[in-house]
């Protein structure tokens, strides 16, 4: 019996995974997780159960077609209440996890491996956890060490499955968790790790892709790269993959290395980098928002956004002027 890996994702960012057997319902794989998807009639004819079909596919059953339109349907649109499982596929719900009496996955508890500056402003945060972290490349976990008031959330940079965590973390001047860092932090503590979280993720699309990161932002990405590189169909690896990375000055600039060796092994990725001040050799002076050019862009690109909320809407503004559609522009904003 061929498995496959099913994710639900909630509005508020609630997301839970499943292995479905080949044609098994979606309905049956919710309540294989505890969950009850809004429905009504249980047979396409309302529209209660609609959703979206944001990376993989599944296949409908009969229903009304007045309900979902083709154009809806053409763009991932589904009803939840005849939709089968046909591969691995992620489905975006319209509403909150609590609708659907599901509670969020249970966190763990992790031990911090490592703290180490490895540019300016910017620390490296190790964390170990007992038990694999499954995650959509590019969610986030809430990180909350002993003595705080309230959890943090960062985007892994890691692949998913692993049992090592890896964060890229800003250092913020009188920040509640940099503080922790820099005076508090050392290898052994512990720290408590979310489940997943956040619908800014790779679709595993043979489309184009655009990722612009500002500063820290580049995290999420270095998690989709490393499943570009090991884990994706081979058409969906060969996608041209474009990524311009920003920064307020080179000495903010990390994982060059890494990226390195990720080009690599992607074929069709590209990757450009501007700085405003001490801008180092191989890159340009500016903003990432300069590097997009001002050649219209393929309207099939897929657009990812991840930094400050400055560089994110002027990256978002540029995308659209330079040909985007806005359905195909995700963003991550932070502060």
């Amino acid at each position: 019996m061929t498995m496959h890996p099913v994710t639900l994702l909630f509005a508020d960012g609630v997301s839970r995974t499943a292995e479905a057997a080949e044609g098994q319902k979606l309905l049956a794989v919710a309540e294989s997780l505890g969950m009850n998807l809004l429905t009504d009639c249980s047979n396409g004819q309302c529209g209660t159960c609609v959703a979206k079909c944001v990376s993989g596919s599944v296949e409908l059953d009969e229903y009304d077609s007045s309900v979902l339109p083709d154009d809806e349907k053409e763009d991932g649109g589904i009803l939840c209440c005849v939709a089968r499982v046909r591969g691995p596929s992620v489905i975006e719900m319209p509403y909150d996890a609590s609708e659907a009496s599901g509670e969020e996955a249970p966190g763990q508890a992790g031990t911090v491996v490592e703290v180490q500056k490895i540019a300016e402003e910017i620390v490296r945060l190790l964390v170990d956890v007992a038990t694999p972290v499954n995650f959509l490349p590019g969610q986030y976990v809430r990180l909350q060490p002993e003595g705080l008031k309230e959890p943090r959330s960062y985007s892994m940079a890691n692949e998913s499955g692993a049992t090592r965590l890896v964060f890229y973390v800003r250092i913020v001047p009188d920040g509640e968790f940099s503080t922790w860092l820099l005076d508090e932090a050392r290898p052994g503590m512990p720290i408590e790790v979310s489940a997943p979280r956040g619908s800014f993720f790779l679709r595993e699309t043979e489309r184009p892709r655009l990722l612009i990161a500002g500063g820290t932002g580049l995290a999420p990405f270095l998690a989709m790269l490393r499943k570009i590189a090991n884990g994706v169909q081979p058409e969906v690896a060969a996608a041209e993959t474009r990524l311009l990375i920003g920064a307020r000055t080179g000495r903010h600039l990390f994982a060059l290395e890494e990226l390195k060796d990720l080009q690599a092994r992607i074929p069709n990725l590209h990757i450009e980098i501007a700085a405003e001040t001490d801008v180092p050799d191989g890159c340009a002076k500016g903003y990432p928002t300069d590097l997009i050019g001002t050649g219209r862009m393929s309207p099939d690109t897929q657009i990812y956004l991840c930094g400050p909320p400055p560089m994110v809407d002027a990256a978002r503004a540029a995308s659209i002027k330079a040909g985007a559609k806005k359905s195909e522009i995700l963003c991550e904003r932070f502060a």
